[in-house]
């Protein structure tokens, strides 16, 4: 069985956190670090991961955070997993024939496969499906009056 990377996990779940909590306040890396369960390091590096791939816009300051760059229809969960995994890349030579010409072109196959799957479901998709689950917005609802 394929193992997916934490870091896809924590990306993904961060993008539907925001998606699902986002208000006139961007939502703020420790609100999603203690609702999503993701050590504060990890969730840091991967949100500026997203920035940088327009997937999310970050704000600085006191009511600072993250929201979403795009509209929630417009982000596949096939662009975070691609943002985050282009910025963990390793390269391991494989020299046998065999490993060259028949098992890493069918692992590229069916990763393929996989990743189109990704690329037909977007945040917002996820986002129904959260709400058909019963997963609540967990957002605070700050009032803030100027007078």
């Amino acid at each position: 069985m394929f193992k997916v990377q934490k870091k896809i996990i924590y990306a993904i779940e961060a993008v539907v956190d925001i998606a699902l909590n986002s208000g006139p306040i961007p939502v703020q890396n420790e609100a999603i670090a203690k609702r999503q369960g993701i050590p504060k390091r990890y969730l840091e590096q991967t949100l500026q991961i997203l920035v940088k791939s327009k997937i999310l816009v970050g704000s600085r300051g006191p009511k600072g955070g993250y929201s979403l760059a795009k509209e929630r229809r417009k982000i596949r969960v096939s662009d975070i997993i691609k943002s985050v995994s282009d910025h963990n890349k390793s390269s391991v030579n494989f020299n046998s024939s065999l490993s060259q010409k028949i098992i890493i072109p069918l692992i590229n196959d069916v990763a393929g496969k996989c990743f189109d799957q990704f690329n037909s479901i977007s945040i917002e998709e996820v986002c129904e499906i959260a709400k058909k689950k019963n997963i609540q917005k967990n957002i605070s609802k700050k009032v803030d009056f100027v007078i």
